[in-house]
């Protein structure tokens, strides 16, 4: 049954496709798959915004359809049950579930219980979580489950997938290195849905199973625009996002955060070129989301483990792609500590963690803060709640240009980054006043998407879709409904 037959009802008809955040047009007869099913890109209008798009160029070999037409391949990343909700995780993948995540069937994963089914779109990290871009509710089961992640553990006869065990007895593994996936290797798994499906329960029932790359292999010489969580920083000049390694040189351009942002765990959209099937050299690195940094003292009472973690008065709420090796944000604290906490902002303005890290002694003489400015007023500037006075500060471009008080507001403004550090912090008043302030960047303005039209440079893309649902359609049936 095709795409179009199975949500035959009249909706808009959007042309629109924002991928990674740029605009394209698209034709309503473009093809497109969407799981597996074809269809035309009309046929989307009724699907919730948040899959996951991989766009292949005219001509690709790896692309399923002909004629000088892109291939635009829409995928979920989970389909199937709530197996836990304390982190909250599908088929044993925890997830991360901010302001930026399409709901569609129900308004908060808090009347979510145990056994619902679901349909997911997101990032994969490497560490077995998921970075939620769409989650839609079923009403019934659907007719298969699907697993992807992060094969953590691995026997003759069984997997772990974040903590989804599965059983790979007579499973035959396509695109893997060996005939088993090895520790590390991003898996997708098909299966046969098993009902009911408690917590711990073995995934028996797969009937296809592959090894997969987050991102998109490409050509020499190809473009790429393309989205992922960091996997790893290998060198002070590279990152990887699965199996692809990214060149960093000091020609790349960086918006919503810096050089020094990049770290396991963080989302990423990256504008450049192949230079290899699994390398590229970046020309612009954006931040899914503003980076944001606090340092400061913290008692015990403001950690609550596996939930949140408050410094200089900032409430920066626990996500799946935390990196905690000192397991403050898992188990709390006994004693004040100094901790620097680094993460990002969704689009509500809460702060979520990617990393949190022990600084020795509580210290607040020596603290910090750095993100979007909320509001100015000379010689003060707002950075999430926190009055920065920056009358006595040494201030420096990003570049490390020295600027007057003068330069410096004549530039700064709302939503903006700036990096305040190095003086104390007032709580009872929630004013700081540092030593040092950079003033981070302008107003970041999108690089184009992609090569343009006409210049015989084929363009891989890959990352969040957006924009093509319809604005008033119900998303109370999901796409995988059984028959």
């Amino acid at each position: 049954m095709s795409l179009a037959a199975t949500h035959a009802r009249s909706q808009p008809v959007s042309t629109e496709l924002i991928l990674n955040g740029r605009a394209f047009d698209i034709a309503p007869d473009t093809p497109v798959t969407v799981d597996g099913e074809v269809g035309v890109f009309a046929d989307l209008a009724r699907l919730p915004d948040g899959l996951q798009l991989t766009w292949r160029p005219a001509g690709d070999p790896a692309q399923p359809f002909r004629g000088g037409l892109p291939a635009l391949v829409f995928s979920y990343t989970l389909i199937g049950p709530v197996t836990g909700t304390a982190p909250f995780a599908v088929l044993g993948q925890p997830l991360t579930v901010n302001a930026d995540t399409t709901l569609a069937g129900f308004e908060s994963t808090d009347a979510l219980p145990v056994g619902t089914q679901l349909v997911v779109a997101g990032l994969l990290d490497a560490n077995g979580s998921l970075l939620a871009t769409l989650i839609e509710r079923l009403d019934a089961p659907g007719n298969k489950y699907l697993l992807s992640g992060i094969v953590q553990q691995s026997s003759a006869s069984e997997l772990s997938v974040g903590t989804q065990r599965v059983d790979t007895t007579g499973v035959t593994f396509d695109n893997c290195a060996a005939a088993l996936p090895a520790i590390g290797e991003f898996v997708e798994l098909r299966a046969t849905p098993i009902s009911p499906f408690p917590p711990d329960t073995v995934l028996d029932t797969v009937f296809d199973a592959r090894c997969v790359t987050p991102v998109p292999a490409g050509t020499p010489g190809a473009a790429g625009f393309v989205q992922a969580i960091i996997s790893t920083v290998p060198d002070p000049d590279h990152v990887s996002l699965g199996a692809l390694l990214v060149e960093v040189d000091a020609d790349t351009v960086f918006v919503f955060g810096d050089r020094d942002d990049l770290e396991p765990g963080v989302a990423i959209a990256v504008d450049g070129t192949y230079t290899a099937a699994l390398e590229f050299h970046a020309d612009v690195i954006e931040y899914v989301r503003p980076v944001v940094r606090f340092e400061g003292p913290v008692d015990p009472a403001a950690v609550v483990p596996g939930e949140s973690i408050r410094v200089l008065g900032v409430t920066v709420r626990n996500s799946a792609q935390v990196r905690d090796e000192d397991g403050i944000l898992a188990n709390g604290l006994t004693l004040p500590q100094q901790v620097e906490v680094r993460g990002y902002l969704d689009q509500s303005g809460q702060a979520f963690a990617t990393r949190v890290r022990e600084r020795g002694d509580p210290d607040a003489t020596d603290t910090r803060v750095r993100g979007p400015v909320q509001s100015v007023a000379a010689p003060v500037v707002t950075i999430q709640g926190i009055a920065v006075d920056v009358s006595t500060a040494i201030i420096v471009d990003h570049d490390g240009a020295p600027l007057s008080s003068e330069e410096f507001f004549a530039l700064v403004g709302p939503d903006l980054l700036v990096d305040a550090f190095g003086g104390p912090y007032d709580a009872a008043q929630r004013r700081m006043t540092p030593t040092d302030v950079v003033f981070i960047g302008a107003e970041p303005v999108p690089p184009p998407p992609g090569s343009p039209q006409g210049t015989g440079v084929p363009t891989i893309r890959s990352g969040t879709a957006t924009g093509y649902a319809a604005a008033q359609s119900i998303f109370g049936n999901g796409f995988e409904q059984a028959p």
